[in-house]
């Protein structure tokens, strides 16, 4: 079964939701239940290549289903990628497959709905609070933690449209034509693709307003400091491909928006510049690169929590691996319209 809103031609649409997905089974019908269904709203489901159900539940929920080429790569950037080439809407909600919708969100989703022609046109988008649901072995709920992107100081009032931000996660609310003037986001990298397209929506001018309410619930398995670290410094874990941040970086400056994309993520440069200070040891005063990268540990421990200095630490041998491997390509894809055996 299709909905009969795919029929509309683009800008006809308000929305589009765009959900990513690989081996979403026990997920997919918890979010599709979640979401706002209404004629100018479309429902679009990219997977990577499922193993399970997942395609049968998005084309049995009415959402229109995308499979991505085997000979494609499988990120999260490439889903968003073939998701944003085929939406509708003049305003595209991005989640993954374990998220689940905010009914608050929703609310507030239809009062930009209600004043659309009124908002600031800078304004390139919205993010929200998303609050991870860590999940056992077993499915069971461990633990809960709110305000994991975006801390509470950094989120504005709903009322005045929130406070500008200067980073958004995977669930995010964009302008459609905003996205697409950017250059649409990356299908060739694993990581950071949230931060490759923001540097590159902010170097329009655009900016992306993070309000105080709740967006969504992200399912996701718990992983201890240690498993966190191990994702930071080892160059393959479980399924991932963690040089993602080296092709970022290599993108950026083969397109000559290096210097824009630090601007928006510094981090990892300034622990690598703290890093480099170590021959001051010798030229100047055996102290000052340990005050130097002693500052930049506070520095961080302050603005986020104390691992992420590791997780940055971890992010310059990413930069280092993955230089050499980005290899731009557009994904091969195609529409399923049949329930897949």
């Amino acid at each position: 079964m299709e909905r009969s809103i795919s029929r509309l031609s683009k800008d006809q649409l308000f929305l589009s939701i765009v959900i990513i997905g690989h081996n979403e089974e026990n997920n997919l019908p918890r979010l599709f239940k979640s979401l706002p269904c209404r004629h100018d709203i479309e429902w679009i489901y990219v997977d990577s290549q499922s193993e399970d159900n997942s395609m049968n539940i998005a084309l049995k929920a009415g959402a229109k289903v995308f499979l991505v080429d085997r000979q494609s790569v499988y990120s999260a950037s490439t889903g968003r990628y073939i998701g944003t080439n085929e939406a509708a809407g003049r305003w595209i909600l991005y989640l993954d497959g374990d998220m689940v919708l905010s009914e608050k969100f929703i609310a507030f989703i239809k009062k930009i709905k209600n004043n659309e022609t009124d908002l600031p046109g800078e304004i390139a988008g919205f993010t929200g609070r998303t609050c991870n649901v860590y999940q056992g072995n077993k499915g069971e709920v461990i633990a809960k933690r709110d305000y994991v992107v975006l801390p509470k100081n950094a989120m504005g009032s709903i009322d005045y449209w929130g406070k500008t931000t200067n980073y958004h996660a995977g669930a995010v609310l964009y302008k459609r034509n905003v996205v697409l003037e950017a250059g649409n986001w990356n299908p060739s990298v694993y990581q950071l693709e949230e931060v490759d397209l923001y540097s590159r929506v902010r170097r329009m001018g655009y900016l992306m307003k993070a309000i105080d309410i709740p967006m969504v619930k992200h399912y996701t398995p718990y992983l201890s400091n240690y498993d966190k670290l191990k994702i930071a410094f080892l160059p393959r874990w479980g399924n991932k491909r963690l040089h993602g941040a080296g092709q970022v970086v290599a993108a950026n400056a083969q397109s000559g928006l290096l210097i824009n994309f630090i601007r928006c993520y510094p981090y990892p440069f300034i622990v690598f510049a703290g890093l480099a200070s170590a021959p001051l040891l010798f030229i100047v005063s055996p102290y000052l690169p340990l005050f130097i990268n002693a500052a930049i540990f506070s520095w961080i421990g302050f603005k986020n929590r104390w691992y992420y200095y590791l997780v940055y630490l971890g992010n310059i041998l990413q930069i280092i691996r993955g230089l050499g491997k980005y290899n731009p390509a557009l994904p091969r894809y195609e529409r399923v319209n049949t329930y897949q055996n």
